[in-house]
This record gives C-alpha cells, sequence and structure tokens, in this order.
C-alpha cells in the first residue's frame, strides 16, 4: 500500500484537533503518518496533540516554541514529508469519508497527474457533519487547462485549500509563499500544475469548517480583499513559475480580466443594496485593472457566471418593489 503524510498545522484549534485527527484515521489507510505542527497555541492543542500522540504511534507532534506563522507550518511540513504522498489538512478542517483511499487510488493509477483536488465542500457547525454518499469516479485533465479553468473562475473556491500532493513533486515545487497570506494554496497549485497532469475528483478530498476564527474569515467577509489577494496569486505565479509555460500572457491577462469584472458587478451589488464606500472601492479596483469597464460595462460575465443573471434580477425586483 502506497504510503501518505497528513500534515495537520495547529493554532488554538484544540476543540477542533481530535475530530480532524480521528478523520484521517478513520480512511482505511494503512500507511498513513500525521504530524501535528502547534504553532504556539495559547489554549490546550498542545495538551491535547500530545494525548493523541501518545494514543498512536501514527501521530507525530511538533511544537513551535514561539508562533512563527502558518506558513513556516505549512513548509516545515513539506520538509519533514517522507511517504509517497503528500497533504496538508488545517486543524480545523475534516477529511472527506474515503477520500483519502480515492486518491492515493488515482493517483497510483495515472502516473502522470501531480496532484488531486476535489470539489469545495465548506460547512459550519461544532459537530462533524453526518457521512453523505459521495459521487464517484474521477477526470483527469492536462495541467495547462488545469491552470486555465483556475484562470476563469475568479471568485469560486477551487478547492485547493487541501490537495493530494505526490511528494516528490511537492518538494521539488518548493514551499508556499508568505508574501501570499490567503492565497498560497492557490499559487501553489498552479505552481504543481505546470509539472503535469492534475485528478479532479467528482467527489471532495476534504471538508473546509467555517467559524469565526478560521484564517479566510478576513476574506469572506471582505470581497475586495478577497479579489486583491487572488490576483496577487496569479500575478506573483505568472511573475515566476507560469512566466514559461504555453500562453502564459494571455491566461494572466484572462485572469486579470475574470478579477476586475468580479469587481465590477460585485461593485454594483454592493451600491444596489446601500453599501456605497464597499461598491466604490471595488468599482476603482475593477477600473485599476481594466480602466475600459468604465465605458464598456462587461455584461458577458453574467452569462458566464452560474446565478449572477438570477442576482441582478432579484436585486431589481427588490428594487422596483
Amino acid at each position: 500500500m502506497p504510503s501518505v503524510d497528513v500534515i495537520i498545522p495547529c493554532y488554538n484549534y484544540a476543540d477542533y484537533l481530535p475530530q480532524c485527527v480521528d478523520s484521517v484515521l478513520s480512511q482505511g489507510v494503512s500507511e498513513v503518518r500525521i504530524v501535528i505542527i502547534d504553532n504556539a497555541s495559547t489554549d490546550n492543542s498542545v495538551e491535547v496533540a500530545r494525548h493523541l500522540a501518545e494514543s498512536d504511534p501514527r501521530i507525530e507532534l511538533v511544537c513551535h516554541p514561539e508562533n512563527l506563522g502558518p506558513h513556516a507550518s505549512f513548509n516545515e511540513g513539506i520538509d519533514l514529508a517522507r511517504a509517497d504522498y503528500f497533504v496538508i489538512l488545517c486543524a480545523d478542517d475534516l477529511m472527506q469519508a474515503g477520500s483519502l483511499k480515492r486518491g492515493i487510488e488515482a493517483l497510483e493509477q495515472n502516473p502522470g497527474a501531480i496532484f488531486v483536488v476535489g470539489a469545495s465542500t465548506p460547512w459550519a457547525g461544532q459537530m462533524p457533519p453526518e457521512p453523505t454518499d459521495q459521487p464517484e469516479g474521477w477526470s483527469v485533465q492536462s495541467g495547462l487547462d488545469y491552470i486555465e479553468l483556475c484562470c476563469q473562475a475568479i471568485g469560486k473556491n477551487p478547492g485547493v485549500h487541501a490537495i493530494l500532493v505526490r511528494t516528490s513533486a511537492q518538494k521539488a515545487a518548493g514551499h508556499y509563499r508568505a508574501s501570499l497570506k490567503h492565497m498560497d494554496d492557490l499559487e501553489m497549485a498552479l505552481r504543481l500544475g505546470c509539472m503535469g497532469s492534475v485528478v479532479c475528483l467528482h467527489a471532495a478530498l476534504a471538508i473546509q469548517r467555517l467559524h469565526a476564527a478560521n484564517l479566510s474569515n478576513a476574506l469572506w467577509e471582505d470581497r475586495l480583499k478577497d479579489l486583491r489577494e487572488q490576483q496577487a496569486a496569479f500575478d506573483s505565479f505568472f511573475r515566476r513559475e507560469g512566466r514559461n509555460i504555453p500562453r502564459s500572457l494571455e491566461l494572466h491577462r484572462v485572469a486579470t480580466r475574470r478579477t476586475a469584472e468580479t469587481a465590477f458587478w460585485s461593485a454594483a451589488s454592493h451600491i444596489y443594496r446601500g453599501k456605497t464606500a464597499v461598491g466604490l472601492g471595488l468599482f476603482k479596483y475593477s477600473l485599476s485593472l481594466r480602466p475600459s469597464l468604465a465605458l464598456i460595462p462587461p455584461v458577458s460575465h453574467l452569462f458566464r457566471t452560474n446565478g449572477a443573471l438570477k442576482r441582478v434580477a432579484e436585486l431589481l425586483s427588490a428594487g422596483i418593489r
């Protein structure tokens, strides 16, 4: 059986950590090693992690004496990895039931594939969700097609918060970039996409828990910041690893155009709902990326985006009433 290292970065997630670890151990993968990396938690995360490590030899614990930031934990995990496959799973998230075995099987059957990504599955709640039937199977696409898909899908969650990677490829790709505070995972997926094909599970790989203390919470509540962070990830990628891929300039322009169009219509929505200051900030940002939008609104964006026309109709209907 192929082996897998699951790195679990943890900071003040004592309440969630046992659930996270259990979701990995229950995957039915015999050759699994869990490395919990605690980033100087101020709650009882270390105590909980030590208890878990003492109860199962497959669990190891690394404790940072001071908070070095999340990227230090991610990158230390890459350095520590020695199994065939590698995944970073944040301590507040969960592996979808059966997904690890499914992902390993997909990579074993597709030697040219570099990593596995699953459907985005956000969830809010203290207790793990009830198991549900997951769709079987997967599709395989070239790395370039995957990069283009990411460029086209600005504003959507591509499910890259947890990906299953060949360890050799992850080490070749290198560390996460600390300059990208929130979208480092997106940029890493783009970098890995340069190295080979991508397996896209029809089911989720991991379940992303939504809660107030989540590092991504700042993005969920701030559309402008979310779009700026995404654009920064694409800019970083196309300046470096993506600079020499086929159609590099075209794809970078596509990503920038999609960001500008998303910001434009988000601005219109915010202004219409009375959030003028936020809307004007988004509008200004959209024009900084694509000045021509001041003259020609990107109507085609509404037809490409699922549900956009329906939301516009609902807003207009509410305004008429």
